[in-house]
């Protein structure tokens, strides 16, 4: 099956104040253009939703190993890569000028609506998208992310409206905002995502309080955990690991 590709400019609301886009804003990328070729091959969100059903994200990995910046026009190609027992798996790359820039491997759930249970992709998908699980171009942990037991940081947020998605739950992007507003403030200044996983354990409407831990994990590593304050309930699990930044651009100002 042929890739979908798409190309984005990065602007000034979608980088960070280093002028480098943000983790978030790329897993919008992401997720604008695989809705899109989703809608192509005919199981995109109205499709699904006609039949009582819709896409969840259930985890995600993006691999940075180059900043991209502010004004740099990236193409990103997306393709379905198979189903792992209860998740469609899709692979995506990025591309700055023709070199490899970033890559991410993406997991996700048919789920019904009226019972907010998965259901197997394998019965409901067009029999022309794979099924065989291929190589992803960014390699998940093995097994579950591990829970947090301790963590040395908190911080505490309200769901708002803005971090509402279609499926009237927090979106994907709000837990990886989330967990990397609990860095250190020295390790945001000095240091960019080189790459973060995200696995989504539970959904969260408008309205809750959330919190998010962190805890160190080897030099240049987090682990991270965004919890219901009022349950207790363990809503996602992420891992980080962070770079130095790299010299800004002649004429991006010293900050």
């Amino acid at each position: 099956m042929e890739p979908r590709r798409e190309t984005f400019t990065v602007h000034t609301y979608e980088v960070d104040a280093f002028g480098s886009l943000t983790p978030p804003a790329l897993a919008g990328f992401l997720q604008e253009i695989a809705g899109a070729h989703a809608t192509a091959l005919g199981v995109g969100l109205d499709a699904l939703m006609a039949r009582g059903l819709t896409w969840v994200l259930a985890r995600q990995r993006i691999e940075m190993p180059s900043p991209i910046r502010l004004g740099d026009l990236v193409e990103i190609a997306t393709w379905p890569s198979g189903i792992d027992r209860l998740s469609a798996t899709r692979e995506f790359e990025v591309r700055r000028a023709g070199e490899v820039v970033a890559r991410a491997s993406t997991g996700w759930f048919v789920l019904n609506l009226a019972t907010r249970r998965p259901v197997r992709p394998d019965r409901l998908l067009d029999p022309r998208l794979p099924r065989a699980r291929a190589p992803s171009v960014a390699k998940f942990a093995d097994g579950k992310l591990p829970a947090l037991e301790r963590w040395e940081l908190q911080k505490r947020f309200h769901v708002r409206y803005e971090d509402i998605d279609g499926n009237l739950h927090v979106t994907n992007t709000s837990y990886l905002a989330w967990a990397l507003e609990a860095v250190p403030r020295e390790t945001w200044r000095t240091c960019r995502v080189e790459a973060v996983e995200v696995q989504f354990l539970a959904e969260c409407s408008y309205g809750s309080a959330v919190l998010s831990r962190l805890a160190s994990a080897g030099e240049g590593g987090f682990a991270h955990a965004i919890v219901s304050e009022e349950e207790g309930k363990e809503l996602a699990r992420g891992a980080t690991r962070w770079t130095p930044r790299e010299p800004a651009p002649a004429g991006t100002p010293a900050r």
